[in-house]
């Protein structure tokens, strides 16, 4: 099996790779008295969700802090219930319920948790029963006086569209004064925390996300982390670490991306090595123009400055080096002696294939062609992504469930939700789906001739 073909979050702790400057920005901040809030920020697939699990695990844990055995880390993924909104209360009644439920399993407590509304109830009986909720958490707090409870919320961005009330209660397990100095959150998001609430409300005394002070990124792995995943293939030679390293630079995502494609090649040596790397730049092309359009919306800069890193002949503005700082902290830029450099051979081949410089040696699209892909949020392009791979065949829920949360999946309605969704962004009529159907007791196929 391809060592580097499955790129889901790493549940084993004896398989978490690096990132120890990470951990130990995080654990200086979780044994401050008292503990405080910390918020991992990074993309897609950078490992955000392995270093919560890593930071889970008991075995993991008493190496990184001297105290750890006090600490206590129940985890829950708030992201599948993003796409219920702010409108849909039940949304803050299964992220309640998932994070009493994960803070009694964390102490192997019994999870006697408050009976749940059905759907047709009153906004009022929802919300008596999320606070319900919170309080059966600050119970098992209260109860458990020796232990300091670190709450893992993978993908935030989904407390920022759920009620209001979810974050308020959330802000007040840190102000109770019998448990406050026990409280703390590490929280990922793929976006900085500014971009998920209006600015005003970090000057609110209930808000949440005035509770992250700072934020930690989570980017480029260095040389020991670099050698040490790529230490899992004694098929590699030194060789061929050299030259995955020249495709990836220092980015996790495209290092896995290139040696992946090396991998295979080394084992099945069909075609040249010009051709493992067109296969990796072309599946790794989306994913480099998304980086740098999201960059380039984010900072003040012009074209030159994805000019400048290509020709590489004169030096950045102050503008552009805000850029090329961020791609630095991706693992994707180099700053030497003679000025910024790209790390990666991979995002270098993206950039200079970019639609406002067209390639001469390709023809235009045809012009029915559609402009963009679907604008896919990142629960949906991984429900898709495995749909597609698996298209023609019926998907069970508990399959897609299992391959894309492998820890804590969301309930039935929550994934019916994505589903949803990705069908009013691929399908012409959503009420009538033809290429995403639901088969009646079985689950999800997508059609094999889905653009």
């Amino acid at each position: 099996m391809n060592p580097f073909g499955n790129r889901k979050p790493v549940i084993d702790p004896r398989l978490f790779i690096g990132r120890r400057s990470l951990i130990d920005a995080v654990c200086e901040r979780l044994t401050a008295a008292p503990p405080q809030c910390c918020a991992v920020v990074g993309d897609a697939r950078s490992g955000k969700t392995s270093l919560l699990y890593y930071l889970r695990s008991s075995t993991a844990a008493r190496p990184i802090c001297a105290d750890a055995t006090r600490f206590v880390f129940p985890y829950v993924n708030a992201g599948p219930y993003a796409d219920l909104g702010a409108s849909q209360s039940h949304g803050a009644l299964y992220f309640w319920r998932d994070l009493a439920r994960a803070t009694a399993q964390a102490l192997a407590l019994p999870d006697d948790l408050p009976t749940l509304p059905d759907q047709g109830i009153a906004e009022a009986a929802i919300v008596d029963t999320v606070y319900a909720l919170k309080c059966t958490v600050e119970d098992i707090i209260r109860r458990t006086g020796d232990h300091t409870f670190i709450f893992l919320i993978d993908n935030v961005e989904g407390i920022a569209r759920l009620p209001r009330h979810t974050a308020s209660f959330l802000r007040s397990l840190t102000q109770d004064p019998d448990i406050g100095d026990r409280v703390a959150y590490v929280v990922t998001s793929s976006t900085p925390l500014s971009r998920l609430y209006p600015v005003s409300e970090l000057r609110e005394p209930s808000s949440f996300w005035g509770l992250f002070a700072s934020e930690l990124f989570i980017g480029g792995l260095d040389d020991a982390d670099i050698a040490a995943l790529l230490g899992r293939a004694p098929e590699l030679n030194d060789a061929d670490r050299a030259w995955i390293r020249r495709l990836g630079g220092a980015n996790l995502t495209l290092i896995l991306i290139a040696a992946a494609h090396v991998y295979e090649w080394r084992l099945h040596p069909t075609g040249s090595p010009d051709d493992v790397e067109r296969a990796a730049i072309e599946e790794a092309r989306p994913l480099c123009r998304s980086w740098w359009r999201e960059l380039t919306e984010t900072h003040t800069a012009s074209v030159d400055a994805r000019q400048s890193l290509i020709d590489q002949n004169r030096a950045p503005t102050p503008d552009e080096a805000a850029i090329f700082e961020a791609l630095h902290a991706r693992g994707l830029a180099q700053r030497d002696r003679h000025g910024w450099r790209i790390a990666s051979t991979i995002f270098a081949q993206a950039l200079s294939d970019q639609p406002d410089r067209p390639s001469t040696s390709l023809p235009p699209p045809p012009a029915a062609a559609p402009a963009t892909p679907p604008a896919f949020t990142h629960l949906e392009g991984e429900v898709y992504a495995f749909l597609r791979e698996n298209a023609g065949r019926v998907c069970t829920r508990d399959e897609v469930k299992r391959a894309i949360w492998p820890v804590s999946p969301p309930s039935d309605s929550a994934l019916q939700k994505i589903i949803e969704r990705i069908r009013d962004k691929i399908e012409p009529d959503p009420k009538h789906p033809r290429k995403l159907i639901a088969v009646r007791g079985q689950g999800y196929m997508l059609r094999r001739d889905t653009d």
